[in-house]
């Protein structure tokens, strides 16, 4: 069905869970962006083969995600072959857990199953990814980063028309619904639709919700609706009530086997960044955009990291203000069109 190279080594590239009612999670390796390595998950049993994210369908990517399902069948005697994937079951919209669905639907004629709010990024890719880049470059206005560095932040974004063909989603999940072991629970903060599936009770697929050493991306709701600091810390308090006992299994870095450990110092973590922005606010003498924030927080400009900064930065203002921690300064001249920069200060009682 595939081939892979002699030095691909099984013993990193797969790796193999059981759960108590016996169904097998293998985990599959793969380079889903420079730098970027990450997971698909197989599930196999007595139920429907379900493959769980799909990679990035680029940079040999699907090459890498087809070998390890290879593996599956030879390094570890699975009767199984690719085409035997009825499902595909997406995590969320990002172009390095879904951008290799439709090879893959090609492949296996699998149905599509995903969360109704991520669903049009993969029904209408191109419509999404313009909506999308406009949005961000209100967005890059807003909070105060000068035009001739917009374009390169823009382009680190990497929602670029034409990447990634649309395919149909058969199905959409709902938030507490079950079918063959799985438990689906809707999760957005890192992306509107972000879900995270229970199997059998013993593990938890997070996506990209919960990682094992890094946190998060956010991003403000004024770029992607239903995501957000405030969204994603209620989809966490979801998570951790169901985390004792699980082990986590998320598309990148490590496994996860203290969950609730680490969902308290990813909360932690969370708080300090909040704490930081309001200390940067407190020690400057005049009011601040989310760009000049930004460079505060975060020591390299250059684009891509300038993206995460700026996203990370701008979801944290949102939530302040939102709770009424800090305030807009120049709400006059942005009224008067004077202006397109929002300039923050701390609230005053």
């Amino acid at each position: 069905m595939s081939a892979f190279p002699v030095e691909y080594d099984p013993y990193r590239h797969v790796a193999r869970f059981g759960t108590d009612a016996g169904r097998r999670i293998y985990r599959i390796r793969c380079d889903l962006l420079r730098s970027l390595p990450g997971y698909a998950y197989l599930l196999l049993g007595d139920h429907p083969a379900t493959l769980i994210d799909c990679g990035t369908g680029e940079n040999g990517c699907d090459r890498e995600l087809l070998g390890g399902l290879d593996l599956v069948r030879t390094t570890y005697k699975e009767n199984f072959k690719p085409v035997d994937i009825r499902r595909i079951i997406i995590t969320h919209g990002h172009i390095d857990h879904a951008g290799g669905s439709r090879q893959l639907i090609g492949l296996t004629g699998a149905e599509v199953l995903c969360h109704r709010y991520d669903s049009s990024t993969f029904t209408r890719y191109d419509e999404r990814a313009a909506v999308a880049n406009r949005r961000f470059d209100d967005f890059l206005r807003h909070a105060g980063v000068e035009p001739g560095q917009r374009r390169g932040v823009i382009d680190a974004f990497g929602y670029v028309r034409g990447r990634c063909k649309s395919f149909p989603v058969s199905r959409h999940l709902k938030d507490s619904e079950q079918f063959d072991g799985v438990t689906v629970f809707h999760t957005p903060g890192h992306s509107p639709g972000h879900l995270c599936l229970q199997i059998d009770g013993s593990h938890i697929i997070l996506g990209d919700h919960i990682l094992a050493r890094t946190i998060t991306q956010l991003w403000p709701q004024q770029v992607t609706p239903h995501t957000g600091y405030y969204h994603y810390r209620q989809s966490v308090r979801k998570i951790a009530a169901i985390a004792e006992g699980k082990t986590g299994l998320p598309g990148h870095e490590q496994i996860i086997e203290n969950l609730p450990q680490r969902i308290e110092l990813v909360g932690r973590n969370h708080q300090r960044r909040l704490e930081r922005i309001l200390d940067i606010l407190q020690n400057h003498p005049e009011p601040m955009s989310i760009a000049q924030i930004a460079r505060k927080m975060y020591a390299s400009q250059e684009p891509s990291r300038a993206l995460l900064a700026l996203t990370d930065v701008g979801a944290r203002i949102e939530y302040l203000e939102q709770i009424g921690a800090v305030a807009v300064e120049n709400y006059d001249d942005l009224e008067l069109n004077r202006t397109d920069t929002y300039l923050y200060r701390i609230a005053k009682e």
